[in-house]
């Protein structure tokens, strides 16, 4: 049975914002690579647009906890444009899918 990590973060400008979410693509490539990755989504809130929310599914929390946990997670993190990107976590949980 599939988990999915699900988490809300808040930037302070709408360029922190867009960053954020550009970030995405370059960030599921390299998800997409790790053993147990399903699905990545990363959308705006429609109501306040300094709010993102990401969803990952993932095999288990285990492959998702090594992934973000990696040295490899760092690095995407850094090459996709998320070095000095400065958003607050509120919200972060795990569910079973």
């Amino acid at each position: 049975m599939s988990v999915l990590s699900t988490a809300m973060y808040t930037v302070s400008t709408e360029e922190e914002a867009e960053r954020f979410v550009a970030m995405a693509a370059p960030m599921s490539a390299a998800y997409a690579q790790q053993p147990g990755f399903e699905k990545l989504v990363v959308a705006r809130d429609a109501m306040d647009p300094l709010t993102i929310v990401t969803l990952s599914w993932w095999e288990s929390r285990e492959a998702a906890d090594a992934w973000t946990k990696s040295q490899d997670y760092r690095e995407a993190k850094s090459q996709s444009g998320g070095q000095g990107l400065k958003a607050k976590m509120e919200v972060g949980r795990w569910v079973r899918a």
